[in-house]
């Protein structure tokens, strides 16, 4: 397991989750409560509902939904009483009567900003991950790219720092990842300067990197320096996966490349790899408590 330490509960979730991707459930009762505040227009959701809606997704839900909550440590219950449980107060919980749940406190100013790092999340688990504890380079590289194209900096920072010493074969990547987030987190050095050097460090890793175009990645790089230096604004950067179509089509330039032994190394279809079709996983991600 990932060492997760000195992280508000939010950011522990996040990671534990990429790390472990059989705990995929606690994303989802994120998604739920979520739904429900949206449609009721109220952050204090009857319980029953909230259950309800995860019943309908992950079936023995109802058997152990006390130690998930628990474990997230971002919910409060409440009855009718103004009795609030929260941690492992939640245990005492008692079902049949009315009980409502909520965000913590510390966590519902911020509820729209939670909704969508959750739905973010969501995405990247349903489209990259697999079913097993015990993730590859590969995956790391996969889910760390996905972070990244979906914004999530903070946490892609921090999950780069214990995938470069997990993977050290692959440090130079996630630096790489780790120094772009940084720029559009407003951190690190002068900004022309660090875009500078982000793109010399692409330079070194070739123009592919486990299925990623990171030729692409060089060009838009260098555009995003251009405006840098006349002080335009910066957007954000996508890293996209190789056109497998054009490649089939461009066959010269693969073999003047050399890249055919990545491209068999990576794409091959194993049960341990992904087999990237178009720009996303073909292998999509379920646990066994899915419907």
């Amino acid at each position: 397991m990932l060492e997760i330490k000195e992280r508000d509960p939010l950011s522990n979730l996040v990671l534990e989750v990429l790390d472990d991707p059989s705990k995929k459930e606690m994303v989802f009762y994120l998604m739920c409560y979520s739904q429900l505040v949206r449609r009721e227009g109220n952050p204090y959701v009857e319980l029953e509902k909230f259950l309800s809606c995860a019943y309908r997704n992950f079936r023995n839900a109802r058997n152990y939904w006390k130690d998930v909550l628990v474990e997230m440590n971002l919910f409060v219950v409440s009855d009718l009483y103004g009795n609030i449980y929260m941690g492992k107060d939640i245990y005492r919980v008692e079902e049949g009567s009315i009980h409502f749940i909520s965000l913590r406190s510390e966590y519902l100013n911020v509820f729209e900003s939670i909704s969508q790092k959750v739905l973010k999340l969501w995405n990247i688990l349903s489209r990259t991950m697999l079913y097993r504890k015990h993730l590859t380079a590969q995956d790391a590289v996969v889910i760390s790219t996905m972070m990244f194209n979906e914004g999530i900096y903070e946490e892609l920072r921090s999950y780069c720092e214990l995938c470069v010493e997990r993977y050290p074969a692959e440090r130079k990547y996630f630096n790489l990842l780790y120094r772009l987030a940084g720029v559009y987190l407003g951190q690190g050095r002068e900004i022309v300067r660090e875009i500078r050097d982000i793109l010399q460090e692409a330079q070194k890793l070739g123009d592919v990197y486990y299925g990623f175009n990171l030729y692409k990645l060089k060009r838009d790089l260098e555009t995003l320096l251009r405006r840098a230096e006349v002080g335009k604004s910066i957007s954000p950067l996508r890293i996209e996966f190789i056109n497998q179509k054009k490649k089939r089509g461009n066959w010269l330039r693969r073999i003047f490349n050399k890249f055919g032994d990545m491209i068999n190394r990576v794409f091959r279809k194993d049960k341990d790899k992904y087999f990237f079709e178009g720009d996303i996983c073909s292998k999509s991600f379920q646990t066994p408590y899915m419907s």
